[in-house]
């Protein structure tokens, strides 16, 4: 196989994601659910189109050293990565969003300035340049987890589903973490393997990040609702016995 092939498995990847994250979205009950089935279906489209424009051997460049640099996969991230961070808290902040805009915005905006750093670091081929933007990438990154597990994970716990985002938040650190190894070790860094490990290693990240994780949250957001649906006494809470 080659690097052209797997660009290839991402967008059928992504195209078969898609499809299957937009039956989901006939099951909503909520506006809360309807927002992060739409924002989970709209990723992997995305990251179709991305994928598509890159197996055509657009959304790349050829530097002086002689390597490819995939920009494409950059733009997509800038994308899709504010979207997976938009659903992911949106659980945690329930009555909330308005009160909370500044930080959320600060969230949305390190993510941004975090794909934009990396984004220098791995276009550029000289030494200072490379690893200086890299640490501001990583440093960014650092920011995002620490309000994903700080502040976010405190308004969580007066949620209904606190639970679920600590789920969710786990699996999508857990995930992430792996983006900045393997663009250190990769062809934007160290170089120490070669452009089919990284295509292959980039391609499955974003498949499990993209197509995985949404079909898993997804179902989450349909098993919780239909638990507090189905638990409710039927005509609703009691308002006698609530007073």
């Amino acid at each position: 196989m080659t690097v052209d092939s797997w660009l290839w498995i991402g967008t059928i990847g992504m195209a078969i994601g898609s499809l299957l994250l937009f039956f989901p979205m006939q099951r909503n009950k909520s506006v809360s659910e309807e927002g992060d089935s739409i924002a989970h279906f709209t990723v992997p489209c995305i990251a179709m189109t991305l994928y598509l424009l890159m197996a055509l051997g657009h959304g790349a460049i050829h530097l002086a050293s002689g390597r490819v640099f995939y920009y494409g996969r950059f733009i997509d991230w800038s994308v899709t990565t504010p979207l997976l961070l938009l659903s992911l808290i949106s659980g945690s902040l329930k009555g909330q969003t308005v009160r909370r805009g500044g930080l959320i915005a600060g969230l949305i905006a390190a993510d941004v300035y975090m794909i934009i750093t990396g984004l220098v670091a791995g276009w550029t081929d000289d030494p200072s340049l490379k690893w200086g933007f890299y640490f501001l990438s990583c440093l960014a990154f650092l920011f995002i987890y620490g309000l994903l597990w700080g502040p976010f994970k405190r308004f969580s716990t007066s949620s209904p589903e606190g639970s679920q985002y600590i789920k969710k938040a786990s699996a999508l650190s857990i995930i992430w973490f792996a983006y900045p190894i393997v663009f250190l070790i990769g062809q934007q860094g160290l170089r120490l393997w070669s452009p089919m490990v990284d295509a292959v290693l980039f391609t499955s990240l974003d498949l499990i990040a993209k197509v995985v994780y949404g079909l898993w949250a997804v179902s989450m957001i349909h098993t919780t609702s239909d638990t507090v649906r189905y638990s409710m006494p039927i005509g609703g809470p009691n308002i006698a016995t609530s007073r």
